[in-house]
């Protein structure tokens, strides 16, 4: 494993036993974490692309725009799937596509708030602004590929 030779005492996480030559003691604490809240927004956009195929079936919206809108969200529900998985096993494609969907999901969130729709709104933004704080802390925590130079 590589040393670290930054100062950890000026990390924002704060937690107990992570010192200069502790940076990974975060990590394995926090990745089942992550990974479950990962699993939450995977089910929340299965849910919502299996909402649009109801409603293009009961005519409550177009039928090119909402299958267009499942498939999208059955496509990022997969991302979100493996990358949670990657978490797990200490991956690093995790973290990459955790923090870009994260942003992604604070746009939508903060536009769904703008609209009118504060409940949706407000649990995308809040579990977006969790989860992209949860991540940072992870990539200090994960090693790099070919780190065992």
């Amino acid at each position: 494993m590589p040393t670290d030779t930054h100062s950890a005492g000026s990390t924002a996480s704060g937690d107990a036993g992570s010192g200069p030559g502790g940076a990974p003691a975060p990590g394995p604490r926090i990745r089942p974490t992550v990974a479950a809240l990962l699993g939450v927004e995977t089910l929340l956009l299965a849910a919502t692309a299996t909402y649009c195929f109801v409603m293009v079936t009961a005519g409550g919206l177009n039928g090119r725009f909402g299958i267009g809108l499942g498939v999208f969200l059955l496509i990022f529900a997969a991302g979100t799937a493996l990358a949670a998985r990657s978490i797990l096993v200490a991956g690093r494609f995790g973290l990459g596509y955790g923090i870009t969907w994260q942003l992604f999901q604070a746009l939508v969130g903060a536009s769904l708030l703008r609209t009118g729709l504060y409940w949706p709104g407000g649990l995308a933004l809040s579990l977006a602004i969790v989860l992209f704080v949860l991540l940072l802390n992870l990539v200090r925590s994960t090693p790099l590929p070919g780190g065992d130079d």
